[in-house]
């Protein structure tokens, strides 16, 4: 008996990852969703000068990549923007108008679990690249006190679930975050002075993809 479910087991585990029987090809897509932008320190030579709150942005992207059964592998082009909100010091908090937003260059790699579901397949994956994150500051008194950009090295988790409507199209629920390095911005009028800020954010996309 026990030797009889021994055999059975491995047959299972056999059948479940010797899977690359699903269709595998080139696919494209797109997903837009909401930005959630993490609070951004700006600091000098070391020393903290404020901490920066936003307003929920918004992101879309555009991919294409390689199906190979269980795994993908793509390339991404993506661009997210957040209203800036306010700045905390320790002189208090004030109102901050302009913008944050970046545009960034992709490689992800993703794994389905598709052994779960035939039309339900969960998903992790992760990515690197680089970044230009584009940074606008206005002082409702002074005016404009930051207008610039910086390109940095990105890097982004992701989890999330294709439904697949047909073997074509898969309509994709999914969560990344987003981070790079810290990038640094000219402040106006200021000789050259630098503030470096943090980017991070967390990001719930609805995509569209279309295998071939």
């Amino acid at each position: 008996m026990k030797s009889r479910m021994m055999f059975v087991l491995c047959i299972l585990a056999v059948s479940v990852f010797a899977a690359p029987a699903f269709a595998a090809g080139p696919y494209i897509g797109g997903e837009a969703g909401a930005v959630f932008l993490s609070d951004s320190t700006f600091s000098a030579a070391g020393i903290d000068v404020g901490d920066a709150k936003f307003d929920t942005g918004f992101g879309v992207g555009l991919f294409g990549g390689f199906d190979y059964g269980t795994w993908r592998l793509e390339g991404e082009f993506a661009y997210r923007k957040n209203d800036n909100k306010e700045i905390s010091s320790p002189l208090g908090t004030d109102p901050i108008g302009g913008d944050v937003s970046s545009m960034a260059l992709m490689v992800n790699a993703y794994y389905d679990f598709r052994m779960v579901s035939p039309t339900f397949v969960p998903y992790l994956g992760a990515g690197v690249g680089g970044a230009r994150i584009s940074a606008k500051v206005d002082d409702p008194v002074d005016g404009a006190v930051i207008d610039d950009d910086d390109m940095v090295f990105a890097y982004q988790f992701a989890a999330g679930v294709g439904f697949v409507v047909n073997p074509q199209v898969t309509i994709d629920l999914g969560y990344k975050y987003f981070a790079t390095a810290d990038p640094s911005f000219e402040v106006i009028g200021a000789g050259g002075v630098k503030l470096d800020a943090e980017y991070s954010s967390h990001n719930v996309f609805l995509g569209l993809r279309y295998s071939f």
